[in-house]
């Protein structure tokens, strides 16, 4: 079955290839992508899970209300000893005694101050919240910049195919003249020996680009949901920082990487927070209504009725030290996520620097290349002129062409190296996003879902009671849920 299933997602991948000659350009490719790849609606719909956690959170400022419903039938059946006390009382009584009980209540529940628990657990849920937008945000800095290293594979791959066939081409034009010559007698058969072999080695070497070529389509379509079809040139990456420092400063700032860390350890010194407060009163009110009585048969005159109100206040007293064991535990893991938070600040400190380098260096070796590419063309051409008239040996013509060769080839690599760390640097500074990169695409809102649940369930003075559940806590002051990005256009993960 499993086969199955695989050979119809490939088959519907070659069926999805664009049509001959429609060329796509990478904003074409990133949108598909950004729409439709699995991982990144799957991490979509994490962030929803996370917005019902935030409503849960709220039931702890929120009344409760339930209903028991409870019935009783007895069929008593009694002996001669208690029948004989029994018929004492009353003559006519029989052996069997039915009786039946109904009772039904209902119970209102609203918790007043919670120390500041009900608060915390609010809080702590909006933060993990941010952090699952910032989780959201490295998941599609990671699609997007696969999907431009995928994209830049290909046109690479592409290129590189062509340039060995030619070479193929050219190698094959040299074996004729060689054995032209050889028939002239003006070389010798380890001349045409030499031109075979290279010839050969031509051959195992499309071969290897070929699968080289299929790999980079395969990646391609798994990341886009479609096979590639013409691709046109990679468009310059805008808003590429100037200077280094400048690239660190942004980095230090909008990094999602370094976001969701440094979320995390609000969140656990908000934890150790909460921990020592743990022991403090807790203020609940109470009430209730319920009716008992016989209920088959039923009269509403023989029913009791009974109404209670309760204001109760807790507080612990002794916990054999488990509430301060708690407290040094939540200071120990914000201690260890203190720390974690530097090193992910060193991590991306050296992801930007490394990223910074190989850009500088692809851009520094394209100006290298494309003047060695251009002096190899001079020496090809020349010795191949030369060779015609007897002048160069058919090693010489060789030696030149597979160095224009080996020029074209890493100029071709230098190209997709410098455009993928560029994209990189982007990813590193928080840049690599669709709002960024392109126009016109419907651009994912991870704030609407919580818009649209967050006041189910609410009651008017849910506010009250958080502000002074908050102010009895003190503390850290919450971060708010605002829009996190933006776009023209939301739209809910397939």
């Amino acid at each position: 079955m499993r086969r199955t299933s695989l050979a119809a997602f490939a088959l519907c991948l070659i069926a999805a290839t664009p049509a001959a000659g429609r060329a796509e350009d990478l904003a074409d490719a990133l949108a598909r992508a950004y729409q439709s790849n699995p991982s990144l609606q799957s991490q979509r719909y994490e962030l929803r899970a996370l917005d019902e956690a935030y409503v849960r959170a709220h039931a702890g400022v929120r009344p409760s209300a339930e209903l028991r419903l409870t019935g009783d039938y007895a069929d008593n059946r009694f002996g001669d000893a208690a029948q004989a006390l029994r018929l004492v009382a009353d003559p006519t009584v029989g052996r069997r005694l039915e009786t039946n009980q109904g009772e039904a209540t209902v119970i209102l529940e609203q918790q007043l101050y919670s120390g500041g628990q009900a608060s915390g657990a609010i809080d702590a849920a909006a933060l993990r919240i941010r952090g699952g937008r910032a989780a959201l945000r490295i998941a599609e800095g990671d699609l997007l910049l696969q999907v431009i290293a995928a994209y830049a594979d290909v046109r690479r791959d592409r290129q590189s195919l062509e340039v060995r066939r030619n070479n193929l081409a050219a190698l094959e034009r040299q074996l004729d003249i060689t054995k032209a010559r050889q028939e002239a007698g003006e070389v010798t058969r380890t001349d045409v020996a030499q031109a075979q072999a290279q010839r050969e080695a031509a051959l195992a070497q499309i071969m290897a680009a070929q699968v080289q070529l299929e790999a980079s389509r395969a990646n391609y379509a798994a990341l886009v949901g479609e096979n590639p079809g013409e691709l046109d040139p990679e468009t310059p990456l805008p808003l590429l920082p100037g200077a280094l420092e400048e690239a660190f400063d942004r980095a230090e700032r909008d990094n999602p990487d370094l976001e969701q860390v440094r979320l995390t350890e609000r969140e656990s010194r908000l934890q150790a927070q909460l921990a020592k407060t743990a022991a403090r009163p807790t203020v609940t009110a109470r009430t209730a209504y319920g009716t008992s009585g016989e209920f088959a048969p039923f009269y509403s005159q023989n029913q009791d009725s009974a109404w209670t109100a309760t204001i109760a206040v807790s507080k612990p007293l002794f916990a054999g030290g488990a509430y301060q064991a708690s407290y040094r535990e939540a200071l120990n893991r914000n201690g260890a996520d203190l720390l974690r938070v530097e090193a992910a600040r060193r991590q991306v400190i050296q992801n930007v620097l490394s990223a910074w380098n190989q850009a500088a260096a692809g851009r520094a070796n394209i100006k290298v290349q494309l003047a060695q590419v251009k002096a190899a063309e001079i020496a090809f051409d020349g010795m191949s002129e030369e060779f015609r008239v007897g002048q160069r040996s058919t090693l010489d013509v060789l030696v030149a062409e597979q160095t224009l060769r080996e020029a074209q080839l890493s100029l071709l690599a230098s190209r997709r190296d410098a455009f993928v760390a560029e994209a990189a640097l982007l990813r590193q500074l928080g840049l690599l996003e669709m709002g960024v990169l392109t126009t016109g695409v419907r651009l994912y809102d991870p704030s609407a879902h919580l818009r649209e649940v967050r006041g189910k369930g609410a009651v008017p003075w849910e506010g009250l009671l958080v502000a002074l559940d908050r102010a009895g806590r003190g503390g850290l002051d919450p971060l708010p849920l605002t829009r996190a990005g933006g776009g023209q256009a939301d739209f809910a993960p397939a």
